[in-house]
């Protein structure tokens, strides 16, 4: 049996991998029940593929607060479009004006390739928390992600 090099690895992508910034602006957000995107921060994440397979290493840092996440989904069938998607369990988070222990975040991502360093798309990230009622919140906003370089990108691909 003869097998091609690379045969299950799905299709190629037109997307680089690599690190990536995500930006958006007030104007983009379309739901934010606790004014999260205000004290949300830098938001970057590095791009990885494999075949139809993709991973993203999703930072949100405002401050001192830092939140990582493994978001992982795949490239829609016969187009350029994807989904992530990632939880974290117990994070401490800005919420409300306050500080919230959370049951835990939620973060999804709808993506479109653009070019081969940019892709756009919806982001929404949704805080779970028993208590207090005001840490339950739902953020949801366009977003437009550019690759960027180390010197470029604004914050680090991890959290100290």
């Amino acid at each position: 049996m003869l097998l091609a090099a690379g045969s299950a690895c799905g299709r190629v992508h037109e997307l680089d991998q690599g690190s990536y910034a995500i930006g958006f602006t007030q104007a983009d957000v379309f739901r934010d029940d606790c004014n999260l995107a205000a004290g949300l921060g830098q938001l970057q994440t590095q791009f990885e593929t494999f075949g139809d397979f993709v991973r993203l290493a999703y930072v949100q840092q405002a401050g001192a607060i830092c939140l990582p996440l493994q978001l992982t989904g795949q490239y829609q069938l016969s187009t350029q479009n994807f989904y992530a998607d990632g939880t974290a369990a117990n994070p401490v988070l800005p919420a409300s004006g306050q500080v919230c222990r959370l049951d835990f975040v939620a973060v999804h991502l709808d993506a479109a390739t653009v070019s081969s360093t940019s892709f756009s798309g919806v982001l929404k990230i949704n805080y779970v928390a028993s208590s207090p009622v005001a840490c339950n919140c739902q953020l949801w906003l366009n977003y437009v992600a550019t690759e960027c370089t180390t010197s470029t990108c604004p914050v680090p691909s991890e959290c100290p």
